[in-house]
This record gives C-alpha cells, sequence and structure tokens, in this order.
C-alpha cells in the first residue's frame, strides 16, 4: 500500500524522536564519554535510522507482481503466483524484511522471489 508523503515523514520522524530521546538517556549516564563511545553511539544511531528508512522504501516499492508471470529460468514456461512471502535481506543498512510477489514453476519445482 502507497502511504503520502506525510505519513512517511510522520513515520521516519517518530523514528527520529525515538533516537534522539535513546541519545539523550545514553548522554546521561555516559557524563565524560571518550571519543570511541560518542563514535559507537552515533554509528548505531545512525544505523538504525538507515535501517528504518531502508525498510519503508522496500514497502513502497510500486511493481511487486509483474503480469503476466515470469517465465521458468530452466524451462521457459510462465510461473505461477503463490501470493506473497516474507524474506529477510542482509543489506548494507542491515537486516531488511521484505515481501513480495512469490512465482513457481511446477514442473521444474523451482521458486522465484523478484526481482532475483
Amino acid at each position: 500500500m502507497k502511504r503520502s508523503k506525510a505519513e512517511k515523514k510522520a513515520r521516519l520522524l517518530a523514528k527520529a524522536e525515538e533516537l534522539v530521546d535513546e541519545y539523550l538517556v545514553w548522554e546521561e549516564s555516559n557524563p565524560r564519554p571518550d571519543l570511541t563511545q560518542i563514535e559507537e553511539i552515533a554509528l548505531k544511531l545512525r544505523k538504525e535510522l538507515g535501517k528504518e528508512i531502508g525498510q519503508m522504501a522496500l514497502e513502497e516499492q510500486a511493481e511487486r507482481r509483474p503480469v503476466p508471470g515470469p517465465k521458468c529460468a530452466e524451462c521457459g514456461q510462465e510461473m505461477h503466483y503463490k501470493g506473497e512471502k516474507s524474506n529477510q535481506v542482509e543489506s548494507r543498512v542491515g537486516g531488511l524484511e521484505m515481501e513480495r510477489g512469490y512465482y513457481y514453476c511446477p514442473t521444474c519445482r523451482a521458486g522465484l522471489f523478484p526481482p532475483g
């Protein structure tokens, strides 16, 4: 489902506010941090915000179910749509949950989770 720009902004601002609160709690409990500790919290919070943006971008992909179904790489027949499936993908921003259409070739018993 496509979200409006305002809905996406609200989601990201809520996450940013959560991370700012986390930083402020950390700051109170670390009154004299060294540079390594400062870098660790900054990188941790940056990673969490990046992961949220990456997850939202995946959810917003417009093309999830190509029509007709893709051709099987083995036999060339059209693959059958089997519904939405979740898949955990490790990306540069961290683990992301991806939900996309899943296709299956009953002849070759091959599955496909587009785009690849």
